[in-house]
């Protein structure tokens, strides 16, 4: 009866480093893609100066609403100006798919721009469950 060797083959694995490599220029490219997408959300608009809180939250999960020297409201990135009426329908939408809290919405309005305009929006929110939300300034 023949008896087998007492020592154990041991196996090394072999890792590809390809797949790897590949997934880390993937995560790359996305982050700076994603990084110039947050950058183009930011419409220019000359903040009032006021003494502020700073609040750091990722822009990814903000919805931000302009409101330019003309009283135009401008929603996010979006080109053109959008009225009041459709503000309320966003809202409403995002409201149910995405459980919008107060955290997740910025208000940016330029200083010479009119506080009624402001002060709809706010209404608009206050309408939709959103007592508080964030109001962009700059410090003086």
């Amino acid at each position: 009866m023949p008896f087998k060797s007492s020592q154990n083959r041991v196996i090394i694995p072999v890792v590809e480093m390809t797949p790897m490599i590949d997934i880390v220029f993937l995560l790359i490219i996305f982050f700076m893609v994603a990084a110039q997408f947050a950058q183009q959300a930011r419409v220019d608009v000359a903040l009032p100066q006021e003494f502020g809180e700073d609040i750091n939250i990722e822009i990814g999960s903000l919805i931000i609403i302009n409101v330019l020297d003309n009283n135009d409201i401008i929603l996010d990135s979006n080109i053109g100006a959008i009225s009041l009426s459709d503000l309320d329908l966003e809202l409403k939408h995002r409201k149910e798919i995405n459980n919008l809290a107060w955290e997740n919405v910025k208000i940016r309005s330029d200083g010479s721009s009119s506080s009624g305009t402001l002060n709809d929006i706010v209404s608009l929110l206050s309408k939709h469950g959103l007592k508080a939300t964030i109001i962009a300034t700059k410090e003086p």
